[in-house]
């Protein structure tokens, strides 16, 4: 159910363009709005966090493989850094 209103502004040849194009498909030039916004606005962002979760896994999984197994000996590193 639609419960905003919003008030747009367009350039004369803008909105014969949508109006000529609301025509066509049989729909209102607000529909077209409502659609290009979900377009522009909503659906990428969708699709961005689906590649988010990609990469997070891609990330678990080179952890998992380079993970050491037991504990970390910091004295040794640090000896091995002040060699050079």
């Amino acid at each position: 159910m639609l419960n905003r209103r919003a008030h747009i502004l367009f350039e004369a040849e803008d909105y014969q363009l949508l109006e000529a194009e609301a025509v066509e498909k049989d729909s209102s030039v607000g529909e077209l709005v409502r659609l290009a916004v979900k377009r522009v606005y909503v659906e990428p962002k969708d699709g961005k966090m689906e590649a988010r979760g990609k990469a997070f896994e891609a990330l678990l999984k080179f952890q998992k493989k380079t993970r050491q197994k037991g504990r970390v000996d910091y004295k040794e590193l640090i000896e091995y850094g002040r060699k050079y």
